[in-house]
C-alpha cells in the first residue's frame, strides 16, 4: 500500500505536511515502544528499571496520535459520511447536495467546539494530577495533547466548510449567468 496522502487536494501545505508528519511520527513511536514491550515481555529480558515507561508512553502517545491522525482524515475528507445518499441528492440537484455537506460540516463544528471546550477545561483542572507510569506527564498533558488535535480537526473542518459555502456562491453565481445568456 503506498502512502499517500496528496488524494488530489488542491491545499497541501507546510501546516498540513507538518500536521500528517507529527501524525505519522507519533504513530511510528507508539510502534516502536509496543515493539520493545513485546521483546521485554516474550524474552523475559530484564528492564534493568529502564524500560518500564515504554508501556505508558506508547499508551499516551497512542491516544494523542490518534486525535491527530483524526485532523488528517478531516483533511483529506475521508471522515465518516453517507456518501451513497450525498450522491443521488447531488446527482439530482448540486446545490442540495451542497447544503447536505454545509449542514453536516456545521453539525460537526459544533460537536468538535463542545469537545475542545470540555477537553481544555480537564486539562487545565487536571493539569498538575499524575496519571502514573511517567512521573512528568500529567492528565492535563494528556488532555493538552487531545485539545491540540481537536484544534486541529476543527481548524479543517472550517476550511471544508468555506470551501463548500465557495462551491454554493460559485453555483449560484454560475446559474444566474447561464440563466441571463438563455433569455437573450
Amino acid at each position: 500500500m503506498e502512502i499517500d496522502q496528496s488524494l488530489d487536494l488542491e491545499r497541501d501545505h507546510l501546516f498540513d505536511r507538518i500536521v500528517l508528519y507529527s501524525a505519522t511520527g507519533l504513530f511510528a513511536i507508539t510502534i516502536v515502544l509496543t515493539t520493545i514491550q513485546i521483546f521485554v515481555r516474550l524474552l523475559g529480558l530484564p528492564t534493568f528499571g529502564v524500560l518500564h515507561w515504554t508501556e505508558p508512553a506508547a499508551r499516551f502517545i497512542l491516544i494523542v496520535a490518534t486525535y491527530i491522525g483524526a485532523a488528517v482524515a478531516v483533511r483529506n475528507s475521508e471522515h465518516i459520511s453517507i456518501q451513497f445518499l450525498l450522491e443521488r441528492l447531488t446527482g439530482w440537484n448540486p446545490r442540495i447536495g451542497l447544503t447536505i455537506q454545509i449542514l453536516g460540516e456545521l453539525i460537526v463544528i459544533g460537536f468538535l467546539l463542545v469537545a475542545l471546550r470540555g477537553t481544555i477545561g480537564t486539562a487545565i483542572g487536571n493539569w498538575a494530577t499524575s496519571i502514573g507510569g511517567i512521573g512528568f506527564v500529567t492528565a492535563g498533558n494528556l488532555y493538552l495533547g487531545i485539545a491540540i488535535g481537536i484544534a486541529l480537526m476543527l481548524v479543517y473542518a472550517v476550511i471544508d466548510i468555506v470551501t463548500l459555502a465557495k462551491g454554493i456562491t460559485d453555483d449560484t453565481v454560475r446559474g444566474r449567468v447561464e440563466e441571463g445568456m438563455a433569455d437573450e
